[in-house]
């Protein structure tokens, strides 16, 4: 609320209201608070203001015609109550009360909250907003104001405005309003918030956004060269009930219809930071990459470093096993019968950042070779090389050790995978050693000549690989140049040819030193093509990427038809399906990610795979969450 006397030019100058775009999820930590469970008023965080703002400014610049004093103010039934009462003190018609932070708590930038039940009536003037501790700008309002929650009268509608520019009279303001559709906010508790950033403020009622305001639509003439001026310093919290003033639009006693007793009812206030978190740690413990049919111990050990663990979920093939919030975190998986299994182990810590870590099981007789968990690939696609086909050792890869090397993803695996640092980030496979394999299963529409296309690093060796299309030898072999190291990368490119159908693609190194990040197959244009279906669909590079907290997804289609697409994430478990089977018309469309899961919880930073499937074809394509 306006502290000074000129509130009715700057009303000529409110804005009209401009929604603006809900905002990435922020890891909001409490920093401050006040619950109002006691029974008298925290004199650690409040101070009481007492008067009418006479002999400098009475009236408090605005025309008020309350006289604030600590009778007014009470802690009871937890809540702080403000009581605004029709009574002649200190030469005003009106008292209540009114607290402020100053010179106590302040804050640069957050989320700030307060959850409460406002008076209502002619003249009345409920408030929660923020000045600065410190005028570095000048007077008012050239070090601004922030006004979280406003209301006058009926109470049928809340305000948020800002308040900057000059020192009076060269100050200025932009507003808003919200409003329940007739329902008084008098009548229940609601929660107002701003969330305050370097270059944004936004403002909610019950975490409905109403308002945004951006450092482009402010300034300071105080400081020219500062396009965050003058919401870039530490701003103290205020609580207050004025009677009249230039807002309600009642300046003298007899237009006040407020029934009294009036009071403000305050659960609590809370102020949170945005402060980064540390994703936590996670790994499996048990079992190992084999297991009798039966019943089965899942456990793993999870630590978090800047915070603790709230539970680690244990899930099957994407079906949840249980969870423990508990160390040493442990399920029990019963009657597990043979097959081939994709455990994980899902972290989760007390800000709700996630890890998760994964496991291949092998239990009992197994399953033979199968694809690995997730959408098969269909040519044309990109095949991660950490991706290879599920069945273990002797049967979807062969290693000379049975140790993981790399000690990543699939760890209780012998191939061996670290972190790669090439565009996209993700996995690689390394350590490669002639005799070795790995292998592939990939669906092709087409028979034909298809480019294979290898992302390759060496440091100093080079090297060479072939391939077997179902255990028969392609014919090729494709060399790998020198790139000076491990993870400095190049794509080497061979022709192959591959018939319609389900193949299974072997890897197969011929000598040591080099390292593999993916694989890319994509059939050749030159050759006879029976079925043009898949040249109808096309999956557009997505914008941005890497991205946070949003990236949009496009797509080409021909001709109309139904569309599916989803996101699965790196242990090909479906993340989010942004597109259900729904028609399309042929054209260009677009579809926007927020980086949230299919139940609105923020992803983990990583490579995720966008899967779109219309007129009988599927296309795949990375993409790349940071944080």
């Amino acid at each position: 609320m306006l502290p000074r006397i000129t509130r009715v030019a700057a009303l000529a100058a409110l804005s009209v209201l401009l929604l603006g775009a809900v905002p990435a999820a922020a890891t909001w930590s409490l920093v401050w608070s006040d619950e109002f469970d006691g029974t008298s008023l925290d004199a650690t965080k409040w101070t009481p203001d007492v008067g009418n703002g006479c002999p400098d400014l009475c009236g408090w610049g605005n025309s008020e015609l309350e006289y604030y004093r600590t009778q007014n103010l009470a802690v009871t039934g937890g809540n702080l109550v403000i009581t605004t009462r029709s009574e002649f003190y200190g030469g005003s018609a009106f008292t209540s009360g009114k607290i402020t932070t100053r010179d106590k708590f302040g804050v640069t930038y957050g989320r700030i909250v307060m959850r409460a039940k406002l008076p209502t009536g002619g003249g009345i003037w409920p408030a929660f907003w923020m000045m600065p501790q410190d005028d570095v700008y000048g007077g008012w309002a050239a070090s601004g104001e922030i006004d979280i929650m406003e209301s006058a009268n009926g109470t049928t509608t809340v305000g948020g405005a800002l308040h900057y520019g000059g020192g009076w009279p060269d100050n200025t303001s932009t507003s808003g309003s919200y409003s329940l559709g007739g329902v008084n906010f008098a009548d229940d508790f609601h929660e107002y918030a701003v969330e305050w950033e370097e270059d944004a403020i936004r403002w909610y009622v019950d975490d409905v956004l109403f308002m945004t305001r951006s450092s482009a639509q402010w300034y300071s003439l105080g400081a020219p060269g500062n396009p965050r001026a003058p919401f870039d310093q530490e701003f103290f919290l205020i609580l207050n009930t004025a009677v009249g003033g230039w807002y309600t639009g009642c300046t003298t006693p007899s237009c006040v219809t407020a029934t009294f007793p009036q009071e403000y009812l305050v659960d609590w206030v809370r102020v949170y930071q945005d402060i980064p978190n540390e994703a936590p740690l996670v790994a499996f413990t048990a079992p190992g990459a084999n297991a009798p049919a039966g019943d089965i111990t899942l456990a793993a050990t999870a630590f978090d470093a800047d915070g603790t663990i709230a539970a680690v979920e244990f899930a099957a093939n994407g079906t949840v096993v249980g969870t423990d919030a508990t160390a040493p975190y442990e399920v029990l998986w019963p009657a597990v019968a043979d097959g081939c299994y994709q455990v994980t182990a899902r972290a989760v810590d007390d800000l709700g950042g996630e890890a998760t870590a994964t496991l291949d099981l092998t239990v009992g007789a197994g399953c033979g070779q199968t694809a690995y968990p997730g959408p098969l690939p269909v040519v044309p696609a990109r095949i991660e090389a950490e991706n290879y086909d599920v069945g273990g050792s002797g049967v979807a890869y062969n290693d000379q050790d049975a140790a993981n090397q790399g000690g990543q993803y699939r760890t209780a695996e012998g191939v061996d995978i670290e972190a790669c640092t090439d565009t996209g980030g993700g996995y690689n496979i390394g350590w490669l050693n002639p005799g070795e394999w790995i292998e592939y299963t990939v669906d092709v529409p087409a028979g034909g000549d298809h480019f294979l296309r290898a992302r390759v690093a060496s440091l100093s060796a080079g090297g060479a690989f072939r391939l077997l299309v179902d255990g028969v030898d392609a014919g090729v072999q494709v060399n790998v140049p020198v790139t000076t190291g491990w993870q400095t990368w190049t794509t080497v490119e061979t022709t192959v040819a591959l018939a319609a159908g389900t193949r299974v693609v072997r890897f197969v190194p011929q000598t040591a030193g080099f390292n593999v990040n993916w694989f890319e197959l994509e059939r050749d244009a030159v050759s006879p093509v029976p079925d043009l279906a898949a040249a109808e669909v096309r999956l557009l590079p997505n914008h941005p990427n890497p991205f946070n907290p949003a990236t949009t997804i496009a797509f080409e289609l021909a001709t109309g038809g139904l569309v599916d697409l989803a996101v699965y994430d790196a242990a090909g478990h479906e993340v989010r399906r942004l597109v259900n089977g729904g028609v399309h018309a042929a054209g260009r469309h677009e579809v926007q990610w927020d980086g949230r899961d299919a139940a609105g919880r923020i992803a983990a930073a990583g490579v995720y795979m966008v899967r779109l499937v219309a007129a009988g074809t599927a296309r795949t394509q990375r993409i790349t969450l940071v944080k």
